[in-house]
Formats: C-alpha cells, structure tokens, sequence
C-alpha cells in the first residue's frame, strides 16, 4: 500500500515581493527627497548668512575713518565672498562631495575682476578640469582669492591696462594653477606679505599644496601645485 506525499499547497509570491519593493522604492524615494530639501535649505540658510556678513563688512568699511581699518575690512569682505564662491560651487554640482576646480577659478576671477572695477584688466583663461574632495574648496578659494587680489592691487597703475592669465592644468598627480600677470613685476611691488601671506602659507598647508611666486619678466608668475 502506498500513501501519496501531501502536495504542497501552490502560493505566488510574486504580487507580495513586488509590492514589498514598491513600499522599499517608495520610502527610499521619499527619504531621498527629504534629503534633498534639508540640503537646499542648509544652502540657503549658508548662502544668507554669508550674504548678511559680506553686506555688514562692506556697511563698516564704508563708515570707517582710518584708510587702515577700510583696507582690513574691505579684505575680510572678499575672504567671505571666497568662501561663499566656494559653497555655491559645490551645491551647484552634480556630486557635493567633490568640486571642479576649473569652474572655482572661473568664478573667483570673474569675482576679483568685477568686484575691483578694473574693467582695463584683460583676462585669459585655459583651463582644464580637475574634481577635488569638496573639504578643499574653501581653502582653495582663499589661496587663490589672495593671489589674484595681490594682482589687482599692485600689478598694474591706477587707468593702466594690463593682462591677467590664468590656467589649470594636471600633470602627474597634481593639479596645477598658474596665475600671471604682465605688470610692474616683484621688484617694484609687494610680494604677498602679512596677513594675506600667513593665510596662503596655511592654506598650502591645509591642502598639502606648494606655492612659488616668481619674477616672471614681465609682471609675477604664481604657481600652485595641488596632489589629485
């Protein structure tokens, strides 16, 4: 006498595993969305509170006597816009976590250009992109914020027409970023001292970067090397 194995009982889970993972896309669709909101309204609370300190920077220097006091303040404005340059690059790119540093360097010439109304200023740009960790983009925006201010300060006389130069290129691992002039050179200028001096030694440092600033015959060559 044989007995017959009970047969299993016929179930199709497919309808359950498809809408368990229509309820796993839909919560990650809504957590992916709440995430994004939460950054656009860091970046924009950033964005204001970088905007309120420029503008009460800018409001002091203004109001200041003392041609020293105006000059120290009007430099802390354009270190806040540097890093507020910096901030709206990364949320402007595709992955916040890393930064091209060839629109950085678009963004802080056009800066330095339109913010010291030296429209006689012809600008050259070559440049060639490199993505760098996004911790470097603020340090990066104030080394190359002081470079660029010491060429628009000192390079070129008050109505005198002149051409800046700047280019980034990789080579090995490195990026490099050339900032050139054609002005009066080091030797009737001041090279970057003081404070903006201390603040590109500590930034060079913070990025691991090297730093050499030269007599270019005519006007200064700045060059700066950053490891990839």
């Amino acid at each position: 006498m044989t007995t017959s194995q009970p047969r299993p009982l016929a179930t199709d889970s497919r309808p359950v595993s498809r809408d368990a993972a229509q309820l796993r896309t839909n919560d990650l669709e809504r957590a992916l969305a709440e995430k994004t909101t939460l950054l656009h309204e860091v970046d924009h609370r950033v964005k204001n509170n970088l905007q309120l300190i420029s503008s009460l920077l800018l409001l002091q220097a203004r109001r200041a006597d003392d041609p020293t006091v105006k000059r120290a303040l009007r430099s802390a404005q354009s270190r806040v816009n540097a890093v507020a340059i910096a901030h709206r690059r990364l949320f402007q790119g595709a992955d916040p976590g890393l930064f091209d540093v060839s629109d950085c360097v678009r963004d802080m010439v056009g800066d330095a250009i339109g913010t010291s109304g030296r429209g006689d200023i012809n600008v050259r740009l070559d440049l060639e992109r490199a993505d760098l960790p996004a911790s470097q983009a603020a340090p990066l925006a104030l080394l190359l914020g002081e470079l660029l201010g010491n060429v628009i300060r000192h390079a070129f006389g008050v109505g005198e027409p002149g051409q800046l130069s700047v280019s980034t290129t990789t080579e090995d691992h490195f990026v490099r970023i050339e900032i050139a002039d054609n002005g009066v050179g080091l030797s009737a200028t001041e090279s970057i001292a003081g404070f903006g001096g201390t603040i590109v030694k500590l930034m060079c440092r913070q990025l691991h970067a090297e730093c050499e600033t030269v007599d270019a015959n005519p006007g200064v060559r700045s060059v700066i090397r950053l490891p990839l």
